[in-house]
């Protein structure tokens, strides 16, 4: 696969900015749009197991259900069974964005795995990656991914969220924990909605709100500055279709 490297100007993504900012760069592809219904689903095999089958159908729930931003945590899951859990993923999506033609287009998020996403993208798959703080550093990462493959990052503090904006590499900021959450093991401390606002003066990008958000706290997150809300436990394995609606009307 071809080297791609994306000038820090290749354009520019006209999005709400409540602090006035600029907008950020975009991708060569496109600018990158946040969903219009602020939903960000995280389909984590920690929760649903990591047989395709039963992550698929999930998936095709969220997708069914309106969802748009989708992304798929697979950690400890050796590289070749997430490979095949996300080819399989991303054909849920190919035919999701085939039945949506130029409307609101669903975005899979690979979370980490930069080979995995680079491939997916580069197969013609709408995919982009998202990246932690212990993760390869986003602009070494870019090195690998098509143009028009954007890069989420993740941020613990105002400091962080202002390095993530000042990178040409991230497209998408990460803002969290913004309340206590369970599904890491050794979570950052809580910034709350006081750090969202933070974030939110300080970038331009698409700005994320993640960690212990469920549809009661989903609304704050949003007034205090996020652009996205990204849900894990939020989601119920058991009642999918019924958690991810009640979140979208929360959003609404």
């Amino acid at each position: 696969m071809s080297e791609a490297r994306v000038p820090a100007n290749a354009g520019e993504v006209p999005v709400r900015r409540p602090s006035g900012r600029q907008p950020a760069a975009g991708r060569s592809g496109g600018p990158l749009r946040p969903p219009s219904n602020r939903l960000y689903a995280i389909v984590d095999t920690g929760v649903f197991g990591s047989d395709p089958q039963t992550v698929t159908t999930a998936v095709r729930v969220l997708l069914d259900c309106g969802g748009r931003w989708i992304q798929l945590r697979a950690k400890g899951v050796p590289d070749l069974a997430a490979w095949r859990l996300a080819e399989a993923v991303g054909r849920a999506f190919e035919e999701a964005q085939s039945a949506d033609g130029e409307g609101d287009a669903p975005l899979l998020w690979i979370n980490d795995n930069t080979a995995i996403a680079a491939t997916l993208a580069a197969s013609g798959f709408r995919a982009g990656l998202h990246l932690g703080q212990d993760d390869l550093p986003p602009a070494a990462a870019r090195l690998s991914l098509p143009p028009d493959c954007p890069i989420g990052y993740s941020t613990h503090s105002r400091g962080q969220a202002a390095e993530a904006e000042a990178d040409p590499a991230v497209d998408a900021v990460a803002i969290g924990p913004v309340f206590g959450t369970t599904t890491k093991e050794r979570p950052d401390p809580v910034v709350g909605p006081a750090g969202v606002a933070a974030a939110r003066e300080v970038s331009s990008k698409p700005l994320i709100g993640i960690g212990g958000i469920d549809a009661a706290r989903a609304p704050r997150v949003i007034e205090a500055g996020a652009d996205v809300v990204a849900v894990v436990s939020a989601l119920d394995p058991k009642n999918l279709a019924v958690s991810c609606r009640r979140l979208l009307r929360a959003l609404a």
